[in-house]
């Protein structure tokens, strides 16, 4: 009997997902933004979980990484992972802000 009960309780949890699934894909896909993201070299766990989401199709914006301290291998190594890094400096033309003619 209890066995019954872990079935059902598994069929609903998949019921669920599936729903909850379906419920974002339903969601407009984001065309315009971007991610921001400091880029040290400690700190980069945020880029596998930004390309592990990308690989299922759960984000499609562009991660963009500000360069604080990275080496040229791991700049090397995001670039052809498809992220885009750039200096402090470059950020604001990059993101659209900043002065603007009158």
């Amino acid at each position: 009997m209890a066995g019954y009960v872990w079935i059902a309780a598994l069929a609903a949890f998949g019921l669920l997902s599936v729903l909850w699934a379906l419920f974002g894909w339903l969601l407009p896909v984001c065309r315009r933004g971007w991610l921001l993201y400091p880029g040290r070299s400690e700190d980069l766990s945020f880029v596998a979980v930004y390309l592990w989401l990308r690989s299922m199709g759960i984000v499609r914006c562009p991660l963009i990484l500000a360069d604080l301290g990275l080496s040229d291998a791991e700049k090397r190594r995001l670039t052809e992972k498809g992220i885009e890094i750039y200096s402090p400096s470059e950020l604001p033309e990059r993101l659209g802000i900043g002065a603007e003619p009158n």
